[in-house]
């Protein structure tokens, strides 16, 4: 999404379940700046902590299945977010390593949830515990199913962009659906990120929760996404699909 991370002498390196794993600094500070509290620095910390372990299940989901389907990967964090190196794939398998990042975070934000049910209340009330478990259900349950939504380049764009590609939706070998589509999502999400930003609703109206136990319901429709930040991100996600539809005319 923000391009290929450069390697640095600061990156920090390992390997996990025998993937390369590279974290670089900008990745350290763009959390950190995303989380920050300046009046109680142990939650940012655990802030920061919660979305390195969340990504970093999303992008394991990816790279696994990349392996499993013969192929090297290498999980990098970098601006944000992180990325699986991977190799062009024919449509089924296209859609199943799109579909294991979200798919490995999800899993992770119901494991979460699960803890966050079974925990004796007098841990619950500790508010570092508290704030560790609600950062991991955001970052598990929130986040991947904003990933979902069918625009480039998230995950759920690359499904929808290899399903028009495999249906030829648009005609034959034309590579303006996507593009089409991504414009129209994104803009959309914008435009109601923007409303609920003025309006100071929610972003995930509370009927989407109907089919949850109560207790759940209640939980996550608390687990807003911030409608500013969705309003100028989903407009800068609009606005490379507008300069990428202009580039593929324009060829």
């Amino acid at each position: 999404m923000f391009g290929m991370a450069g390697e640095t002498e600061f990156d920090l390196r390992f390997r996990l379940l025998g993937i390369p794993v590279r974290v670089h600094p900008i990745f350290w500070l763009s959390t950190a700046f995303m989380v920050w509290d300046g009046n109680h620095l142990d939650r940012t910390i655990i802030g920061v902590l919660a979305i390195f372990v969340s990504i970093l299940v999303h992008e394991l989901g990816h790279a696994v299945v990349i392996r499993r389907f013969g192929y090297p990967s290498e999980i990098v964090l970098y601006f944000f977010c992180g990325y699986a190196t991977s190799s062009h794939f024919p449509f089924r398998r296209a859609l199943a390593v799109s579909a294991a990042g979200p798919a490995a975070g999800l899993c992770l934000g119901a494991i979460t949830y699960v803890v966050w049910s079974v925990l004796p209340p007098q841990l619950l009330v500790n508010p570092l515990i508290q704030e560790a478990l609600l950062m991991m259900l955001f970052a598990g349950i929130i986040v991947n199913v904003l990933n979902l939504i069918p625009c480039l380049p998230l995950d759920g764009g690359q499904m929808m962009a290899a399903t028009v590609r495999q249906y030829r939706i648009g005609g034959p070998g034309s590579g303006e659906m996507p593009l089409k589509i991504s414009v129209v999502v994104s803009g959309g999400a914008a435009l109601w990120a923007a409303m609920c930003n003025s309006r100071r609703g929610d972003f995930f109206p509370a009927w989407l929760y109907w089919p949850l136990p109560e207790d759940a319901a209640g939980l996550l429709q608390s687990l807003q996404p911030d409608p500013q930040f969705l309003m100028i991100f989903m407009g800068y996600l609009c606005v490379m699909s507008v300069q990428q539809l202009n580039r593929y005319r324009s060829w």
